[in-house]
């Protein structure tokens, strides 16, 4: 794997378990605890700090920040701000997962109000969500992505541009974009959309990669291919195992190889899964 920099994303898994970054996570209550587990799987530490008068002293000494806006509560929309100045003070990596964005006009208002903030380095979402905030055509269902004749990597390319943040949509084929450059990543299983909040997982996963890559002097896209490289492998290996029987078995599976991913493995996926579009 290559963006700007050559460190691979074996090199930062092995640095994100060396010094496993303290992770800020204000996301949505269907899949709090899911997106807790992977990342101590993975071999982070998640904090799920988001009482309004806690979330802007906890992210003064954070490692990362993720903000999902998916089940977004009244204290949630006062405390999101508050981290997200106290983030950006700090130069940290910031993920905004802008769940279902564009099937609310009142969650496009209030993505929007935190992009315009400042500070947020990561939009990941799925197609559909990119090509909201892009103001390309696209549809979903709740927070599913469903089709578009638009293009992603154009969407992602814009909404980087617009927003002076690294860019990632999720689908079949995930796209990342700096605004200048555009990758597209293979891999997964279809068994990641049977469970609910892979998406908020990986949302998760990229933070902390985010900030292992960092430490390593690699820049934003390095980390959220780490990330989503370790999720597809890690979901294209257990799906085959004769002990996943159904989506709930294939969840468990999935989180206890995120613990055992090795870096070699990783690197060698990475070969062919990786490309610049």
């Amino acid at each position: 794997m290559q963006s700007t920099t050559q460190t691979t994303a074996g090199t930062i898994l092995e640095q994100l378990r060396r010094e496993p970054p303290l992770v800020q996570i204000i996301t949505n209550y269907v899949t709090i605890n899911d997106v807790a587990n992977a990342l101590l799987c993975l071999g982070g530490s998640p904090a799920m700090v988001e009482a309004e008068n806690e979330v802007a002293s906890f992210a003064r000494i954070v490692s990362s920040l993720y903000l999902n806006v998916g089940t977004l509560t009244a204290e949630q929309s006062r405390s999101m701000p508050l981290a997200l100045a106290a983030a950006r003070e700090r130069g940290i990596p910031v993920v905004l997962d802008p769940v279902a964005c564009g099937a609310f006009p009142e969650k496009m208002t209030y993505v929007q109000s935190l992009l315009a903030q400042g500070g947020v380095s990561i939009i990941k979402g799925n197609s559909a969500e990119i090509l909201s905030l892009s103001g390309m055509e696209g549809r979903s269902r709740g927070v599913d992505a469903l089709e578009s004749s638009a293009s992603t990597a154009d969407a992602c390319r814009i909404v980087a541009k617009k927003f002076g943040a690294v860019v990632m949509a999720t689908g079949p084929v995930d796209c990342v974009s700096d605004g200048t450059a555009t990758w597209s990543i293979t891999g997964g299983h279809p068994l990641l959309g049977r469970v609910s909040g892979t998406g908020c997982v990986l949302g998760g996963l990229v933070a902390a990669a985010t900030a292992a890559a960092r430490k390593l002097g690699a820049d934003d896209v390095a980390g959220c291919f780490t990330a989503a490289a370790v999720f597809a492998m890690a979901a294209e290996q257990v799906a085959t195992l004769p002990t996943t029987v159904g989506p709930m078995s294939f969840k468990n599976a999935l989180f206890d190889r995120l613990t055992s991913i090795p870096q070699t493995e990783l690197d060698a996926y990475t070969k062919t899964a990786w490309s610049r579009l």
